[in-house]
């Protein structure tokens, strides 16, 4: 018997982008899978890229185990406190890009920018797959 725990999952990424998945709809301001009707909504393929990219940011590297000798994660959180945003935004866009690489259906991203507001990054940039592109714009702090 298989158990669904559904609700706020902090930096559980979604299922791999697939194309024969089931992707669902993840709201990250909410912090909990999106139902309509008492059903889980699916995600168009833009949704996913957007939706692993910002389980990506959001999620610790080391952390979980099940991430353990994957390159799964961010360091982001250990930039935070830096006074250098120029540092900052070149370690994050660095750390995104190469983790977006070994993501088949993302080719790439562009358009990157990182600002801080208090202890809050503000980060956004252009997702670019292979059969679509995406904005992403992710709150961290």
């Amino acid at each position: 018997k298989e158990t669904l725990t559904i609700g706020p999952i902090k930096g559980i990424p979604p299922p791999t982008l697939a194309s024969n998945k089931i992707l669902t709809l993840f709201d990250f301001a909410k912090g909990c899978y999106v139902f309509k009707d008492g059903k889980l909504i699916e995600c168009t393929q833009e949704e996913a890229i957007e939706q692993w990219v910002g389980f990506l940011i959001k999620t610790p590297s080391e952390r979980f185990e099940v991430y353990n000798e994957t390159p799964f994660g961010t360091y982001i959180e250990n930039l935070v406190g830096y006074k250098d945003i120029g540092f900052v935004a070149s370690e994050i866009q660095r750390e995104i890009n190469e983790a977006c690489t070994g993501n088949r259906a993302i080719t790439g991203i562009e358009r990157f920018s990182c600002n801080r507001e208090g202890r809050m990054l503000h980060i956004s940039f252009r997702v670019i797959g292979t059969d679509t592109e995406s904005e992403v714009n992710i709150n961290v702090g």
